[in-house]
C-alpha cells in the first residue's frame, strides 16, 4: 500500500511543525508515493523539514516537491536526498539550498525541477546532475533582482546531461517576475494581511538602501552551457541576456521555444536542425537569423512581442526554412511596420506552405501587405485561419481578406472574432512561471519521445 501526502500554502506560524508531523505519523503504510510540502512566509523557520524528508526517503518515496517561502535562509537538505534509489521526481523551489558536496546518486530520477533556489556551488550543480543517469525533463527557473548579483551564488549554469530528452530554462528579474503574476500576486498579498506588507515594505528600503551603495557589476555576463545529445526538447526564455554556448551534438533535437532579447548568430546555428520552432521576436532577431538555415523546420510559430520590428524576421525565416508547412503568427498590439516585399519568393511558399494561422489580426496596413503576399504565392496553401483583435472592424477586414487573390484554388479561409467580453482577463502568457514550467512540456506532441 502506497500513499500521497499534500501540504500546501500552509501559512501559520506555529502549528504547522506538529501538524505535518503528526500526518505523518497517523500515516502506517509502508510506502510514501508522494510528499508534496508548501510554506508560505509567515511559517517559523525553525520547522525542521529534514526530518520530513528522511522520513520519505526511509519510506521509498517516488515524488518529493518542498516549495519553501519562509523569510529565513535557505535551508539545505539531508544528504539521503540525494542517495535515494527510488526517487522519480524531485522539485525543490525557492528558500532551499542546494548542497551536493559529496558522491550523489538518484538511478531513478526522470523528472527535476529547480525553481528559484540557491546553489552551494557550481560543483553542487554539477554532481547533482551527473548523480542522475536516466534524467528525462529538467526545468530551471533562476531569478534575480535588478543592479544586484546573482541570488543563486551561480555565474555558468552547465547542463551536462547525456539522457536529457527536455530542457526548460527560463531567467527572470523579479520585477519582470511580479509583472508577469500580476493579478494572483496582488491576492496572495492581500491574505497574507497587514503584519506581511509591514515587514515586505521594511525589506524592501533595506534592499534599495544596498542598491545604493553598491556600484553595478560590469562583468556579471554569465553562461548558460548545453552538453545533451539525446536532447529533442529545448524551452528557453532568457531575460537576463546570458550567453548561451549550446555544444553541437544535439543531432535529436526536434522543437524549440526560444526568447532572447538580444539573440546571436550561434544560438540560431545551433538550433537550425529543429523541426519545430517557437520564436519570440525582437530587433535583432532578423539579423541573427539572416545567414541561418533551417532545412528541417515543418512548424513555425512567431510571436511579435509588441514590435514594430517583426515584418523583416518573419519574412526571413520563411526565405530560410524551404520545407515549412505550418505557420503561425501573434501579432496583437504590436506598432505599424514597414512591409518590403522581397526579391524572390520564398521556397516554403512555392512547394510546402499548407497552413497559416494569425492570432489577434488588427486588419492594419502591413498585416495586409503580408497576408495579400502569403496568399498570391502559396501554391499549396489548404487552410487560413484568421483571429481578430476584439477592437477591429470586423467587416471591413472580412471584406478586405475575402477579396485577397489566391494562387491555391483549394485554399479555406476561416475567420473567428473573439468579442471583448470572451477575451481573457491577462494575455501574458506566463501567469504562474513555476506552474507554467510544470505543465509546459506536455502539452507539445515530442515525436521519439
Amino acid at each position: 500500500m502506497m500513499y500521497s501526502l499534500i501540504f500546501t500554502k500552509i501559512q501559520d506560524r506555529e502549528s504547522v511543525g506538529r501538524f505535518i508531523d503528526k500526518s505523518l505519523q497517523l500515516h502506517k503504510a509502508p510506502k510514501i508515493q508522494t510528499l508534496k510540502v508548501e510554506l508560505g512566509p509567515r511559517c517559523l523557520v525553525d520547522v525542521d523539514v529534514s526530518k520530513w524528508v528522511e522520513k520519505a526517503v526511509n519510506e521509498g518515496v517516488k515524488g518529493l516537491n518542498f516549495k519553501l517561502l519562509w523569510r529565513g535562509e535557505p535551508t539545505s537538505f539531508p544528504k539521503s536526498l540525494y542517495t535515494c534509489d527510488t526517487l522519480v521526481r524531485l522539485g525543490l523551489s525557492d528558500k532551499i539550498l542546494v548542497d551536493v558536496s559529496f558522491q550523489a546518486s538518484l538511478p531513478s530520477l526522470l523528472y527535476l525541477h529547480l525553481f528559484n533556489v540557491v546553489y552551494k556551488d557550481e560543483d553542487s550543480l554539477a554532481r547533482l546532475l551527473s548523480s542522475c543517469p536516466l534524467l528525462f525533463e529538467l526545468s530551471v527557473q533562476r531569478r534575480r533582482r535588478c543592479g544586484q548579483d546573482r541570488e543563486d551564488n551561480l555565474t555558468n549554469f552547465t547542463v551536462k546531461v547525456p539522457s536529457l530528452k527536455r530542457l526548460c530554462y527560463l531567467t527572470l528579474w523579479l520585477e519582470k517576475e511580479q509583472e508577469l503574476v500580476g493579478r494572483e500576486q496582488q491576492q496572495e498579498q492581500q491574505e497574507q494581511g497587514q503584519e506581511q506588507e509591514q515587514e515586505q515594505v521594511q525589506e524592501e528600503e533595506e534592499e534599495e538602501e544596498e542598491e545604493e551603495e553598491e556600484e553595478e557589476d560590469e562583468d556579471d555576463t554569465g553562461s548558460l552551457v548545453i552538453d545533451a545529445p539525446g536532447l529533442t526538447y529545448l524551452h528557453l526564455l532568457d531575460y537576463w541576456e546570458d550567453y548561451c554556448s549550446v555544444v553541437e551534438n544535439m543531432p535529436c533535437l526536434d522543437y524549440g521555444c526560444i526568447y532572447a532579447p538580444n539573440p546571436d548568430e550561434k544560438i540560431m546555428r545551433r538550433v537550425s536542425s529543429l523541426r519545430s520552432l517557437k520564436w519570440s521576436s525582437s530587433e535583432a532577431t532578423a539579423a541573427c537569423c539572416n545567414g541561418v538555415e533551417f532545412p528541417w523546420l515543418t512548424d513555425l510559430i512567431f510571436n511579435a512581442e509588441v514590435t514594430s520590428y517583426w515584418l523583416e524576421p518573419i519574412v526571413v525565416l520563411l526565405q530560410n526554412s524551404p520545407k515549412l508547412k505550418t505557420l503561425t503568427m501573434v501579432t496583437g498590439g504590436c506598432p505599424t511596420s514597414s512591409w518590403n516585399e522581397p526579391s524572390t519568393i520564398p521556397g516554403c511558399l512555392s512547394s510546402h506552405l499548407e497552413n497559416v494561422k494569425w492570432e489577434d489580426y488588427e486588419g492594419k496596413e502591413d498585416e495586409k501587405q503580408l497576408m495579400t503576399y502569403i496568399l498570391a504565392n502559396s501554391n499549396c496553401l489548404k487552410t487560413v485561419e484568421i483571429s481578430f483583435i476584439a477592437t477591429c472592424n470586423l467587416t471591413k477586414c472580412q471584406k478586405e481578406l475575402e477579396s485577397m487573390p489566391r494562387v491555391s484554388t483549394s485554399c479555406q479561409l476561416l475567420l473567428e472574432y473573439v468579442p471583448g467580453d470572451q477575451l481573457p482577463e491577462t494575455t501574458l502568457p506566463l501567469v504562474n512561471p513555476y506552474e507554467y514550467f510544470l505543465r509546459k512540456p506536455s502539452t507539445f506532441s515530442l515525436k521519439g519521445v
